[in-house]
């Protein structure tokens, strides 16, 4: 799972609050990309190893976006429900998504 937003929006929170059940109240700036894993049993005594891969939000723009996006089985874009611009921006987190994606299946079909 990939994990977008704007810079501030909560991201490494919601990470960190699914993986290891911590809030941390201080503000980190998550440079480039971070990585969580957290093991869930499943019904039929299934195993999963998921891997969250939490996108720093100054990196829309980056290089390295698509790259991060791709192979991606899920992506969440998350916002800031006080800061509507991160709301706003989320088309733009949206577009970005669908273009990968996108191109992610013309590579399936050849």
């Amino acid at each position: 799972i990939v994990v977008c937003g704007d810079g501030s929006s909560g991201k490494t929170s919601l990470c960190q609050r699914f993986v290891k059940d911590n809030f941390e109240r201080s503000y980190h700036q998550t440079l480039g990309l971070d990585f969580f894993s957290k093991r869930i049993s499943l019904p039929g005594d299934v195993q999963v190893l998921m891997q969250v891969w939490d996108i720093g939000g100054q990196s829309i723009a980056g290089e390295m976006i698509d790259k991060y996006i791709y192979g991606s089985h899920a992506a969440l874009v998350v916002y800031d429900v006080t800061n509507m611009n991160s709301f706003d921006n989320c088309q733009d987190w949206l577009n970005v998504i669908r273009r990968v994606t996108k191109s992610q299946e013309k590579v399936r079909k050849e």
